[in-house]
């Protein structure tokens, strides 16, 4: 069924331009929605510009100042945009065992993996999922793909 969706679509696509136009702009607000907590984690915690410098030559103590300060800022904006829960509710380091049927984007499993569930091993990250995320739309015109605007300073 969904082989026949895509395929009725492409074709009214490329036929009417109206409903090619409302397509263009559902990509347009998803390619936005997957960016805006970055463009959020980048205007408040300015993290891409830390993640991005070359902080070789900087001392451990001035990358721990910048770190701890970003890392602040930038939680708050996880916490503003998306409520954040363990996959696992299990504490890391106890043994547990993978049933059958696991969903594996929510378990990685590591180490030797070998034949086939039940598997039994020790949590070593709970993992995280988001339970509620709270974005707001993009305005129309804006680019979706800009994280940061450049700077101009008028003189």
């Amino acid at each position: 069924m969904r082989i026949f969706s895509a395929f009725s679509t492409f074709f009214r696509v490329l036929s009417d331009g109206e409903f090619a136009g409302r397509v263009a702009e559902l990509d347009r607000q998803m390619t936005a929605a997957s960016l805006a907590i970055l463009v959020a984690l980048q205007r408040e915690g300015r993290m891409i510009d830390f993640l991005l410098e070359d902080i070789a030559n900087l001392d451990d103590e001035q990358v721990g100042a910048a770190a701890k300060e970003i890392q602040r800022k930038c939680q708050k904006v996880i916490k503003d945009f998306v409520e954040v829960v363990p996959v696992r509710e299990e504490r890391e380091g106890k043994p547990i065992t993978i049933e059958e049927g696991f969903d594996p984007s929510a378990i990685r499993l590591v180490g030797k993996v070998s034949g086939n569930p039940p598997f039994k091993g020790v949590l070593t990250h709970h993992g995280w999922k988001a339970k509620e995320v709270r974005l707001s739309p993009i305005p129309a015109g804006q680019d979706a793909t800009v994280i940061t605007p450049a700077e101009v300073e008028i003189r």
